[in-house]
């Protein structure tokens, strides 16, 4: 790193330019600030190459130009201005303007950080606690988060509040990242007041306290957190600890949905599906399904493919329901491999493939879906894509009528008329085996 002797005029210059840029006593005018930070940074200017290596990466006063950006941060990193050293060594993690290079990324946040930048210190925090580009350090990371917390910075603050709430490098200790989350919600973090909220609102390591959920949330979701957003759709449509309010439910519902949170849109879905306290609109339905299933939420996927399979909010496309029921039954959600089994026994695409049926409803059933342990059990009662049996038809009806099925009652005593004692507490065992091994070996 060298030093350069600048002209007091040019720092002159790079301050007319701040001026400029942030409309101070002048008319705000980037494309003048610019101007004047060119004219400084050519004379080796650290500040001003490192001012108008923002306006370069922002598109501010010139086009965006992140390899422009980059040069003129390694420039004025090279003279040690430490801002410059940690926005270089984020270009590097981000790969703009350069390939991502997280070892230079790591070596210029250093260097940032031992001229005590507080960013870089919570970068360096981030780098560690995550394993990117190094060996994962938790020691190191919440020695940087620490020096960074220390400083008042609400990133690192949230930091040490993470690694607290979760154990890591350290004992878990809720009070502690209650009170780092507390410092940097009130420095209007919004992650920091959602974790806030999490926590009095769930009751899990702390006393159930609505009101300050809340509070927090409502703070979040100001500041455009969209999980807290959704987590109040929920608390004012369920009244979990205030009036239920379907108003302020849909308005944050909304909020989060338009940035994109699939939770949200999937229960907007849902709420006009049913017409759940909301005018039933499957075609609205349909839309905020799609979104979320465009996201991969396994619960949309599903419920788009049945709308789909049925007409509902549009004109029926069978092949099209199929595919978005194989997308959420690939994640292994249990309604979409019942509904795929179904489609394949009753051949609502195709011919009926009652082996592909048998199959996709074990896998529903091992995981608890009782309307494919009903559907298993009729087709061991009935022979069909395997022997018949009773004994396992019932069992499978057993497990189901143990969630007080009335279909699964039905069947149990449909075939319970057709085997002996012997069979039937065979049967019986063989369920009570099943749910103590959480159905393994019986798929």
């Amino acid at each position: 790193m060298t030093d350069t002797v600048v002209d007091p005029q040019f720092a002159a210059l790079n301050n007319l330019g701040l001026m400029y840029a942030k409309g101070q006593g002048v008319t705000q005018n980037f494309a003048e600030a610019a101007k004047c930070y060119q004219q400084a940074a050519e004379q080796g200017l650290a500040a001003a190459q490192s001012n108008l290596a923002v306006m370069y990466a922002s598109g501010q006063g010139v086009a965006q130009n992140y390899h422009q950006a980059h040069l003129l941060y390694q420039a004025a990193a090279l003279q040690g201005l430490a801002s410059a050293q940690c926005n270089l060594a984020t270009m590097y993690v981000n790969g703009h303007g350069v390939d991502p290079d997280l070892g230079e990324a790591l070596r210029w946040y250093q260097a940032a950080a031992d001229q005590g930048d507080t960013t870089a210190h919570v970068n360096l925090g981030v780098m560690y606690a995550n394993g990117e580009g190094i060996t994962q350090d938790y020691e190191k990371a919440r020695a940087y988060y620490q020096c960074g917390a220390d400083l008042g910075d609400p990133q690192a603050q949230y930091g040490l509040g993470v690694m607290c709430a979760n154990g890591h490098g350290i004992s878990r200790d809720i009070q502690s990242a209650c009170h780092w989350y507390t410092l940097a919600a009130k420095c209007e973090h919004p992650q920091a007041q959602f974790n806030l909220g999490v926590l009095y609102s769930s009751g899990h390591d702390l006393p159930l306290d609505y009101p300050k959920a809340l509070y927090w949330y409502e703070r979040a979701a100001a500041l455009g957190e969209s999980s807290a957003q959704y987590n109040l759709g929920v608390m004012f449509s369920a009244a979990h600890g205030v009036p239920k309010n379907i108003e302020k439910s849909l308005q944050y519902y909304l909020a989060a949905a338009h940035q994109g949170n699939a939770a949200a849109q999937y229960n907007l879905g849902l709420m006009y599906a049913n017409g759940i306290d909301i005018e039933q609109d499957e075609a609205a339905a349909m839309t905020w399904y799609r979104l979320a299933a465009d996201q991969g939420d396994a619960m949309a996927q599903c419920h788009l493919g049945v709308m789909l399979s049925n007409g509902q909010g549009s004109v029926a496309n069978h092949s099209a329901a199929l595919q978005w029921m194989k997308l959420a039954a690939d994640q292994g959600e249990p309604l979409a491999l019942y509904n795929l089994g179904l489609m394949y026994q009753t051949g609502v695409s195709s011919e009926p493939d009652h082996q592909k049926a048998l199959n996709y409803y074990r896998q529903a059933a091992c995981r608890g879906q009782v309307n494919a342990q009903v559907a298993l059990g009729w087709m061991y009662t009935k022979g069909q894509a395997v022997l018949q049996d009773y004994v396992r038809a019932h069992m499978w009806f057993n497990l189901g009528a143990a969630s007080a099925d009335a279909n699964a009652c039905d069947g149990r005593e449909f075939v319970s008329k057709r085997m002996p004692p012997a069979q039937i507490a065979q049967a019986q065992e063989m369920a009570r085996s099943c749910k103590q091994n959480n159905y393994h070996g019986f798929d």
